[in-house]
């Protein structure tokens, strides 16, 4: 019998595991060199019929289980060995290692127990538990099944925005914006595939939502088929997205004004020089006629007083005849006339040629001081052809507006959208009324006012919220590109520090209001 328990001894004895077996009176009759080791128990204590009871009070007396009297401590432990039923758990001895203790009753009585080193598990396991609570991402792992929550990081719960004693007991699938979206996910995964990154929409506690990147991989935790999941908070990435492609539309746009600016200032010069030209001959034959007429007027009674019988009758008469055949009179009335309109026609020419060129003048891109009735006054004078026939334009231009540190490339941009935008709307009415568009300009504490005002056809109260958007427009297919007044925003308020509102009452028109701070 004691070669038998020599061999058990020798061959447990190869084991990391510490092992002890207890008799029914709670004596060791069994143990092997790891339980010594692992426990730092004196060999001369630790021999067969050595009673639990000195082992208890040995590891007392010198602090095993912590501050406490030492024979209220063995009394505890002995009185739950007696009930010899199965127990597992950690203690941590004052050197810092952790050894987790199992012991199983014996059908014959007494208790058989194991002893096993897991203080680098624990450390393993407590230095990933710290990189997964300090990680920016979310973790979280979930049963298949029902998507009940088994652990989270704090991380989690703030982008939820709750508290983890608020995200405890709940459903992953409560945390998904749309209904479903999780069971398409899970589906996959399930099948033993990973899912990488995947742009999923989440919904906060509170109602709003976020954009995540969601990687999911399958596992097993306590015993369960479950999910560990990394969620990505990439809502600043998306937004920061939106104003790089915001940025990029603008950036299209200045590009195409630029352009178009340069065509129009060439076309300008080119107008400009014939127009110079046309208007000086102008001039001329104006001078010339008016000199002509004033010798016609002095000659013709003259020839009224010729006789009609003499030498020179033929060519009284060929004058007389040839003065009704080119109808002289109407001539000398409709000939200055004439000339006074080509003139003003060719002023106004040289007006739009000199609008057209100041206003799409491309400039340094920086501010300056400018005049805003003045700029107003060139967009009216380009954006004619879109207003004159469905509208008369009024202005009240405040005689005294200080001048604005703007960039007047930009602001006459947003001008003309406005005014534009206004012609339109009259458009729509289809003739139902005249047009009038209004166009206000004052200071007001300490603030440059412009209003532009028309009485077409209103912004309807469904369309009011989105007026500001990216290519929203509730023109027709072709005609309105849904930028113009984005762009127009973003231009006052973000480059400019300024405001731009507008009140419209549906059927009855709509006033659009810009406030630029002077200083």
């Amino acid at each position: 019998m004691n070669d038998l328990v020599d061999i058990a001894r020798d061959a447990f004895g190869h084991l990391t595991q510490g092992i002890s077996v207890l008799d029914r009176n709670l004596k060791l009759v069994f143990y092997n060199r790891q339980f010594i080791d692992l426990l730092e128990l004196p060999a001369a204590l630790v021999r067969v019929g050595t009673s639990l009871e000195t082992l208890l009070r040995y590891n007392a007396e010198r602090g095993e289980y912590g501050p406490g009297d030492p024979e209220s401590q063995v009394r505890e432990r002995m009185d739950l060995a007696r009930q010899f039923t199965a127990h597992s758990f950690l203690r941590e001895r004052p050197s810092g290692e952790i050894i987790q203790i199992d012991g199983n009753p014996m059908s014959s009585g007494g208790f058989v127990t194991t002893y096993t080193d897991i203080t680098e598990k624990v450390q393993r396991e407590a230095f990933l538990e710290r990189i997964i609570e300090v990680s920016p991402a979310g973790f979280g792992i979930s049963a298949v099944e029902d998507g009940r929550l088994f652990f989270f990081n704090a991380r989690l719960a703030e982008m939820f925005g709750m508290t983890m004693q608020q995200m405890a007991g709940l459903k992953s699938n409560q945390l998904y914006a749309r209904p479903g979206s999780r069971d398409e996910i899970v589906q996959r995964a399930s099948r033993g595939k990973p899912v990488h990154d995947r742009e999923t929409l989440f919904q906060r506690r509170d109602g709003s939502t976020f954009c995540g990147l969601l990687s999911l991989s399958p596992t097993t935790y306590q015993g369960r088929p479950c999910l560990f999941a990394w969620v990505y908070d990439i809502s600043s990435l998306k937004s920061a997205q939106e104003a790089q492609a915001e940025l990029q539309r603008e950036l299209h746009q200045a590009q195409k004004l630029e352009a178009t600016g340069q065509l129009a200032a060439g076309i300008a010069h080119e107008i400009n020089t014939p127009a110079q030209y046309v208007m000086d001959n102008l001039k001329f034959l104006a001078g010339a006629q008016r000199e002509i007429g004033s010798l016609l007027q002095r000659v013709l009674p003259l020839l009224d007083t010729l006789p009609r019988e003499g030498p020179d009758s033929a060519l009284l008469e060929q004058v007389s005849r040839t003065r009704e055949e080119i109808e002289l009179d109407y001539l000398l009335e409709e000939i200055p006339m004439a000339i006074e309109q080509s003139l003003q026609g060719i002023g106004d020419i040289a007006s739009i040629v000199k609008a057209m060129k100041e206003f799409s003048h491309p400039g340094e891109g920086d501010m300056a001081l400018t005049d805003i009735n003045r700029l107003l006054q060139n967009t009216l004078t380009v954006s004619r052809n879109e207003w004159k026939s469905l509208a008369t334009v009024s202005t009240e231009l405040a005689p005294d507006l200080p001048l604005v540190s703007c960039n007047g490339g930009e602001l006459g941009q947003v001008l003309l959208n406005l005014v534009v935008n206004a012609a339109h709307a009259i458009a729509a009415l289809d003739g139902q009324r005249p047009g009038l568009i209004r166009i206000r300009t004052l200071y007001r504490d300490g603030q440059l006012v412009v209003e532009i005002e028309d009485n077409g056809i209103g912004i309807p109260e469904a369309h009011r919220e989105k007026i500001f958007e990216p290519f929203f427009t509730t023109k027709e297919v072709g005609r309105g590109t849904g930028q113009g007044l984005s762009i127009s925003r973003h231009i006052v308020v973000n480059k400019h520090a300024g405001e731009i509102d507008f009140r419209s009452r549906e059927g009855e028109g709509t006033c659009f209001t810009l406030q630029l701070p002077v200083n």
